[in-house]
């Protein structure tokens, strides 16, 4: 094999991994419940979710009925809600789309991944059922203050984040 291949095969490689890292920092599979078949099922139908969604922000493709629809179909395919279909796919695709600088035009595409914070501590990701129950919450961090970028509802998570690595508080 060439050097290349070996460093695209790598390179996609670390991307997947993001997947992991974020699915045990949001702690879904504990949402999900104990079942190891389940919380395995989620875990593969979630990283060909993210492959999918990935390529469209590689394209500069994606849009928010691909990530709503992909959101829906997961819930589906893993049986689980759309609350924890959300969470993962909504912050990787924060994060892959920050570190890469997309564009505004890609940001304004994104949700803002549903949890506590985000949720003024009034409901539970887990919670959200259904795909207007979950719309119904993205409406709301569509504000001027926001720019009309949903996404940027979340800035008080990275911020809360941020102080208590600070604080010691997330060294394990």
């Amino acid at each position: 094999m060439t050097k290349q291949i070996e460093i695209k095969k790598m390179r996609d490689s670390a991307k997947n991994i993001l997947v992991a890292s974020f699915y045990k920092e949001t702690q879904v599979g504990r949402s999900i419940g104990l079942s190891k078949k389940k919380r395995l099922n989620f875990s593969r139908e979630l990283l060909k979710s993210i492959i999918k969604l990935r390529k469209l922000v590689d394209n500069e493709k994606i849009t928010n009925t691909d990530i709503r629809n992909e959101i829906r179909k997961l819930s589906e395919r893993a049986r689980v809600s759309i609350g924890q279909s959300q969470k993962v796919i909504n912050v990787y695709l924060k994060f892959y789309c920050l570190f890469l600088g997309k564009p505004e035009k890609i940001l304004k595409e994104l949700d803002c991944p549903l949890d506590s914070t985000t949720m003024g501590k009034k409901q539970r990701m887990k919670y959200i059922r259904t795909m207007s129950e979950y719309i119904e919450w993205q409406r709301g961090f569509l504000t001027e203050e926001n720019f009309n970028i949903r996404l940027l509802k979340d800035r008080e998570y990275d911020e809360n984040r941020i102080k208590l690595f600070k604080q010691g508080k997330l060294i394990q």
